[in-house]
């Protein structure tokens, strides 16, 4: 009897697991809940719940078909190697095997009950497939090793998901590399930045460096935008600083007051 014979003379699947001690019955029935309003396989859901492998299932399936589980080295003609692209052999686990009279493609299958693989060859290739039981891992070498290897494997939707993964993943991380840069570049243009030198904070920036030692003097230097000539003062203590900004104010752009008054807010607290 082969895969096609009706369903009504086959014990179910998940009847044959439950009876060889692979899964439990609650187990079955959690599967099967999952299984309902979908198209997905029940052996494909108890190996993704992983209470069986791809071994139990095909010794199952070979049971409820009643076929043998044939070997692909043994069955494989060459005049197949073109039938199907390696992608859609993989997508499906499958591997034609030979080319039989009557426009019949003979296909070693995992599951030669997925009649969602079948029926997609079945278009692809325009032959009846006839479907066998094969080892899913003994597929799954027979693949590159068999199959010829042609564009259609380079140009298929497969490829494109998996190059399309690649972009999006390229373009978030470029996108999150920029913002990064540009937060940074906007970070340093209205705070500056800041430096530690032996015992010395320096913080840098609108032509002007505040440079604040261990013991809290300050050495403020650099341009004011309307003063002549350039700064070098040093002041005992922040406090000392934030009087001379405030009588100061005129020599600074609207930028350098700013960014002076946050400095000493924020750095070194003292109320600008």
């Amino acid at each position: 009897m082969d895969a096609q014979a009706k369903s009504g003379s086959r014990m179910p699947l998940g009847q044959i697991l439950v009876e060889r001690g692979l899964i439990t019955k609650e187990q079955l029935e959690q599967a099967l809940r999952s299984q309902v309003g979908g198209m997905r396989r029940l052996g494909s859901i108890l190996i993704q719940m992983k209470v069986i492998d791809v071994e139990h299932l095909t010794l199952a399936l070979s049971q409820q078909l009643n076929l043998p589980i044939l070997k692909v080295a043994d069955e494989f003609r060459d005049d197949v190697k073109a039938v199907l692209p390696r992608y859609l052999c993989r997508k499906y686990s499958v591997i034609p095997l030979s080319l039989e009279s009557n426009n019949v493609l003979r296909l070693a299958m995992a599951d030669p009950m997925d009649t969602v693989a079948i029926n997609d060859i079945q278009s692809f290739t325009g032959r009846a497939v006839q479907p066998v039981l094969a080892r899913f891992n003994d597929i799954e070498q027979a693949i590159p090793a068999k199959m010829n290897f042609n564009r259609q494997d380079l140009f298929n939707p497969q490829v494109y998901y998996s190059v399309a993964k690649v972009l999006i993943a390229a373009t978030v991380i470029l996108l999150l590399v920029t913002g990064g840069l540009v937060a940074r570049t906007m970070s340093i243009q209205r705070y500056g930045t800041e430096s530690h030198v032996a015992d010395s904070v320096i913080y840098s920036n609108h032509d002007l460096t505040i440079d604040v030692d261990n013991k809290g003097s300050i050495f403020f230097s650099g341009r004011g935008a309307f003063a002549d000539g350039s700064y070098g003062i040093r002041f005992e203590n922040p406090q000392r600083f934030s009087d001379f900004v405030k009588v100061s104010q005129r020599q600074f752009s609207p930028a350098q007051s700013e960014w002076t008054a946050w400095v000493l807010k924020e750095k070194l607290n003292v109320a600008p």
